[in-house]
């Protein structure tokens, strides 16, 4: 007879497997990561050192950009055209308010930047104006004949950026500044009248680069494309001549890279240029420094390649030492799993490694059918927190502006008027902070309303006014609570409160199309196309969480850039939790004409009434 082969055991087979990939792999890493390793840390510094420099030239180019924005908008003042434009002879009063509303003009501008050290337009006309009157011009330093004067007028119409230098145009005063100057032309002709210069204080340029590091002795410096320095960690000796800079390979080669090898040390050059300002960003750094790089890597490869094998080797046992011949009985089971049937169990006597993976399968699944009947009660008890919250989102908001308008009227001595309106408030808390039934009767609801309007009429006085008209059906009906008060709320500040005539809210009530339709209608300043759009968007895409999570959206609804307040978003969303999607707010508006929001409800009846037909 012949004898029969014992199997390999598939613990065995895996475990030689997985040792020997990794084994060889981890063998072929070490052999070849030493001849590699110096080309790789060249190319990622380089690599590195082009992204750091491209970061420096994009906050260079977005701050000269945003320079030039705040020219545009000087050089299209009517003031600034008109009396750099000018050619009439002006009176001595004339003269005096044009320089003086073009002036408060420029320091206005000047104070909003502590990065602008002057500001300064010259005519062709000879008018001069600086955003300082108290600043004195040198009189030894000729306008015309400035570098920035004339390099404008060689370029109208565009910016015209120079590289670092000592600003002498001010009497006294000798600062480090880059200069942006540009022609103040007519918008319509074309024709220039004069050119204006903002000094940009050279610090500015210092921060961006001085948070770029390239280890402790790389660098970056800036040269513009004449090869004139426009910043340099080491400029004043430079200008010198106590050191030097290779800025004539800078200018020659292409952007990209070259190396150096001087007294220095060997060094690698990387250079970025901007379409922008035609300025070139160089980053240097030192080969002594990026061969200790490469020391450290080759240290990671190493150690990376044993705890790779140590890892391989155990997980290979691991993952063996739970596999053999019944996995396929353990698979089907598994696939019933995969369908969604979690009432089996798997059943395997044997007791080998299969046997103790088919117990610990069967406790799984257990433990799944646990966590599910579990998962589905958190859910429900999550929606509940859900929705107070956005209750408790809503209290707050009308109870400081009621507060508010109490202390006014107790400052006002209007003592009757705070007895109303801490009455009121009282009824009006009753509801609001109740702690009983989410639903109650439209009744209570409209009384809420009632209450909150009472109060706000007695704040604005002739200034407000309301009504409200709701169908004795719709009454008894149900809704969610404190639902209006947020929408009055938002009508009243953000429609009625700015309008120069008085006001009017008209609440009205009925039963449309087999559901509760409750409008609320003011008169107020409405709201431009395009933003009534933005706020249906809004709505139709509102998210809970993102309100829940985010009570930061609070903004006006009537101001076109602004989001939904939150008061009148979290209403839509406590709507469309309790009732479904179908329900919830619906806005119409018309600017200067006032704003329609209505509330769309099911037509719930109250506990033990019988429904009554709609």
């Amino acid at each position: 007879m012949k004898r029969q082969r014992k199997p390999r055991r598939i613990q065995t087979t895996i475990a030689l497997a997985f040792t020997a990939v990794v084994f060889g792999t981890a063998l072929v890493i070490a052999l070849f990561s030493y001849t590699f390793t110096q080309d790789a840390v060249q190319e990622t510094s380089q690599d590195y050192t082009g992204q750091l420099i491209s970061q420096v030239q994009t906050s260079i180019d977005s701050y000269i950009t945003h320079m030039e924005n705040i020219t545009e908008v000087v050089q299209l003042n009517e003031q600034v055209q008109n009396y750099i434009g000018g050619t009439r002879t002006l009176s001595p009063a004339e003269e005096a308010n044009y320089r003086a509303r073009i002036t408060s003009f420029l320091n206005a501008i000047s104070r909003t930047r502590n990065d602008i050290s002057l500001i300064l337009i010259a005519g062709t006309n000879g008018r001069v104006i600086i955003h300082d009157a108290e600043i004195v011009l040198n009189p030894a330093v000729v306008i015309p004949d400035q570098n920035w004067y004339t390099a404008a007028l060689a370029n109208p119409g565009s910016a015209a950026v120079s590289s670092s230098h000592v600003q002498n145009i001010v009497e006294g005063e000798y600062r480090w500044v880059i200069t942006l100057s540009r022609t103040i032309d007519d918008p319509v002709t074309g024709e220039t009248y004069g050119v204006m210069l903002v000094d940009l204080n050279f610090s500015v340029i210092n921060t961006l680069v001085n948070r770029i590091s390239l280890g402790k002795k790389g660098y970056l410096f800036i040269v513009d494309e004449e090869g004139r320095l426009v910043y340099h960690p080491r400029q004043e000796l430079i200008y010198s001549n106590l050191e030097t800079e290779h800025i004539d390979r800078v200018l020659t080669g292409s952007p990209g890279s070259f190396i150096v090898t001087d007294e220095k040390g060997e060094r690698l050059y990387t250079i970025r240029a901007s379409r922008r300002t035609g300025w070139r960003t160089v980053g240097v750094n030192y080969a002594a420094e990026m061969v200790r790089n490469r020391v450290t890597i080759q240290r990671y490869y190493v150690f990376g390649t044993l705890i790779a094998v140590v890892v391989a080797i155990v997980v290979s046992f691991l993952i063996s030492h739970r596999i053999s011949r019944p996995i396929l009985r353990l698979r089907t089971s598994m696939q019933a799993v995969e369908q969604g049937n979690f009432d089996i169990s798997v059943d395997i006597t044997s007791d080998n490694e299969i046997g103790a993976l088919a117990k610990d399968f069967n406790i799984m699944i257990a433990q799944i059918r646990e966590l599910v009947r579990r998962n589905a009660q958190e859910q429900e008890l999550k929606r509940k927190s859900e929705l107070m919250a956005l209750q408790n989102q809503i209290t707050p908001h009308f109870l400081y502006n009621t507060l508010d308008s109490i202390i006014w009227m107790a400052e006002g001595k209007q003592y009757s008027n705070v007895v109303t309106t801490v009455s009121a408030l009282a009824k009006l808390l009753r509801l609001s902070i109740s702690r009983g039934d989410e639903l109650i009767a439209i009744r209570d609801e409209i009384e809420h309303i009632r209450n909150y309007l009472t109060i706000q009429k007695l704040r604005y006085q002739d200034k407000l006014d309301f009504s409200i008209t709701v169908d004795d059906s719709v009454l008894s009906l149900q809704t969610p609570k404190v639902i209006l008060q947020p929408l009055v709320e938002n009508a009243i500040y953000h429609g009625i409160k700015n309008k120069d005539a008085a006001g009017h809210v008209t609440i009205s009530g009925t039963i449309e199309d087999h559901r509760v339709v409750v409008s609320i209608v003011d008169d107020g300043a409405g709201m431009s196309p395009e933003r009534l759009e933005q706020v249906r968007e809004e709505l139709a895409g509102n998210n809970l969480r993102s309100t829940v999570d985010n009570p930061a959206v609070s903004q006006g609804l009537h101001h076109p850039h602004r989001r939904i307040r939150v008061g009148v978003r979290n209403v839509h969303d406590r709507i469309q939790l309790y009732f479904g999607k179908e329900y919830g707010l619906v806005f119409q508006s018309t600017p200067t004409s006032g704003t329609v929001v209505e509330v769309h409800l099911p037509i719930v009846h109250s506990p033990g009434e019988e429904n009554a037909p709609s």
